[in-house]
């Protein structure tokens, strides 16, 4: 099959890959400290109102209390006043009230998660606003189109519903968006069921963001195979793709000893995504670096000098090296600004043809992008819509050493690595392990309270055993297997060492 998605959901780690025609155009990575909460919902209580900010502070039990603007309250959206802007938020929510909200933006260290009353609901065709009273339609079809879908969407929602009609409702029949529309009401009124009874505050709806983002890749490439080793997953697929008949897709569930992204060679593509430089095929290179305010690509001959004239030389090594960006910005999963020195075209109609190239690879990237054009000085800038970290920020953290300038493997990302190793050399002949690392990379493994160490010694039927030691970078080595009170008598006596 042409496409393949190899997701990788047994260990705390979350990971799935996307491949095309037998290149990987998609890896993505979910790191436990990194889950989102952002489309979950709450029942929360209003603990204080600021007039002067026109927000109101809602404690939804996690953290700090979220912050929600006046004007994310229906009872404002609803208003037919055009002096509603000068009435303070009192006028709209008071302290104490209890309300239901949705997580718009994660907590950060400084400030608590921004919310909204306006509950959107995630269908797979629609997204469903109870209260939302506005229609909006996919910005990826022509103005005609856009049109006769607000038309049709009127003829079904009751104000004050709001629907927003997403690129996959232009494959589906009226009748299944129709029932999508029913199904997604139903789940909004069990909602507001759950809100009557819980306490608050509570969690009404957890966003099973991973789940949801390999279905929209089903939806997106229409057909292929899911290939995972967690059955739960992918039974919830199976059940999923029920409703779109539209979509051919095969499942099957990997239980091999070795990691599935090994087994398909995954982690290598992780390793390259993560290089500085990238060889193009003619002998040309990309150097890419990625700093706090924006992505910057350098294109470099390199060992490429062309048969042909210098300008068609310099034409063809940038047409190939557009192509590799919008490969590359995807694969690494690159957001904001992006900056792009390509070599130095003198002619106009070479600088458009470039951009053109870039234009088409880009229509391949679910994600927005935006083209701004050439400055005075020949660099190409360009927006990509920023939703997670990159690749490299969620794998990487700055080198204590170098104070930053460089770039080594997290103590979290080496934890989930060495998770993984230990399931691959699960034996029933030992019934412990010996391992050696520093504190950081045994903090992150174990977990608070050791919870995930317990959990993992109970599914492995072995006893792990660290040796800590000290290093400017986070390591791990798995050092021997064997029995229990031989390893222990061994850890004992480095310990008197």
């Amino acid at each position: 099959m042409s496409n393949s998605i190899i997701v990788n959901a047994k260990t705390r780690e979350k990971r799935y890959a996307v491949i095309q025609h037998e290149k990987v155009s998609k890896i993505i990575i979910q790191q436990p400290q990194d889950i989102t909460k952002v489309g979950n919902v709450y029942i929360g209580k209003v603990m204080s109102i600021k007039p002067g900010i026109n927000a109101a502070f809602i404690d939804i039990g996690e953290g700090r209390h979220g912050y929600l603007h006046r004007d994310q309250l229906p009872s404002f959206l609803h208003q037919d006043d055009d002096r509603k802007h000068s009435y303070p938020i009192s006028k709209y929510v008071t302290v104490g009230q209890k309300i239901i909200v949705q997580v718009k933006k994660d907590e950060t260290s400084f400030k608590g998660p921004l919310l909204t009353a306006i509950i959107e609901i995630q269908g797979d065709r629609l997204i469903y606003l109870p209260e939302g009273k506005y229609i909006a339609v996919s910005k990826k079809s022509d103005e005609t189109t856009r049109k006769e879908w607000r038309k049709r969407a009127n003829q079904f929602i009751k104000d004050p519903e709001g629907l927003i009609i997403r690129t996959a409702a232009f494959q589906s029949s009226q009748s299944e968006w129709e029932q999508e529309l029913e199904k997604l009401r139903n789940t909004y009124s069990n909602l507001l069921k759950q809100a009557a009874t819980k306490k608050v505050p509570s969690l009404l709806f957890e966003n099973n963001n991973l789940e949801t983002a390999v279905f929209q890749e089903m939806v997106r490439l229409k057909s292929g195979e899911i290939i995972g080793d967690d059955t739960g997953f992918i039974q919830r697929l199976e059940t999923r793709i029920q409703t779109h008949p539209h979509l051919s897709w095969s499942f099957q569930y990997y239980n091999e000893r070795q990691n599935i992204f090994s087994s398909y060679h995954i982690d290598g593509e992780i390793q390259h995504a993560l290089k500085r430089i990238v060889w193009l095929e003619n002998g040309a290179y990309l150097v890419i670096d990625e700093t706090e305010a924006l992505i910057s690509i350098d294109v470099n001959t390199g060992k490429f000098t062309g048969k042909q004239n210098q300008k068609e030389t310099v034409l063809k090594t940038n047409i190939l090296a557009a192509k590799a960006i919008g490969t590359q910005l995807k694969l690494r999963d690159y957001g904001g600004m992006i900056l792009i020195d390509f070599i130095d075209m003198q002619v106009d109609s070479y600088r458009e043809e470039v951009r053109r190239v870039l234009q088409e690879e880009l229509k391949k990237d679910p994600r927005q992008t935006k083209i701004i054009g050439f400055t005075p000085l020949g660099i190409l800038e360009m927006t990509r819509k920023k939703t997670r970290k990159s690749l490299a920020e969620t794998l990487l953290m700055p080198c204590p050493v170098c104070k930053g300038s460089g770039k080594i493997e997290s103590p979290e990302t080496l934890a989930f690595r060495l998770e993984r190793e230990l399931w691959e050399m699960l034996s029933s002949e030992y019934d412990a392990v010996l391992i050696e690392c520093t504190e950081d990379v045994k903090d992150c493994f174990c977990g608070d309270n050791q919870i995930h160490l317990q959990r993992l010694e109970t599914f492995l039927h072995m006893k792990l055993l660290f040796h800590v030691k000290q290093d400017a970078h986070p390591f791990y080595s798995i050092r021997q297997f064997g029995r229990y009170e031989d390893l222990r008598g061994k850890l004992k006596l480095s310990h008197a060492d």
